[in-house]
């Protein structure tokens, strides 16, 4: 396949994912809480929920406060929630339909942008 047409392909979906941010308060996120918000999906997809301590010193996406507040405001937003483990002495972050909604609307900009005319 040639450069050009993986290029293409690429800024189809940029331009799509900007209308859709643009069309949508779902779409709302900042990047942190974008990468926090995909890291606890990628977990759940490989049914490994991410707990709340390990999402909170992942240093490579900020600082123990900044990932807090972050993980605090997607709780708000209603995009993650807590999840208790079977003693209760751990908190597991949970994807709510709304996060669902939210990687179901990015996934159909994927498919769309990827169709090669």
């Amino acid at each position: 396949m040639k450069p050009v047409i993986i290029a293409n392909a690429y800024l189809r979906l940029v331009r799509l994912l900007e209308a859709l941010e643009g069309a949508s308060d779902l779409f709302r996120l900042d990047a942190t809480e974008k990468k926090l918000l995909d890291l606890v999906a990628i977990h759940y997809l490989d049914n490994k929920p991410l707990l709340v301590s390990e999402a909170i010193y992942l240093s490579k996406i900020g600082s123990p406060a900044t990932l807090h507040r972050r993980l605090s405001n997607l709780q708000k937003q209603g995009y993650i929630r807590y999840g208790d483990d079977v003693d209760g002495r751990k908190k597991y972050l949970e994807l709510t339909p709304k996060a669902r909604d939210y990687f179901a609307g990015l996934g159909k900009c994927v498919v769309k942008a990827a169709k090669l005319d």
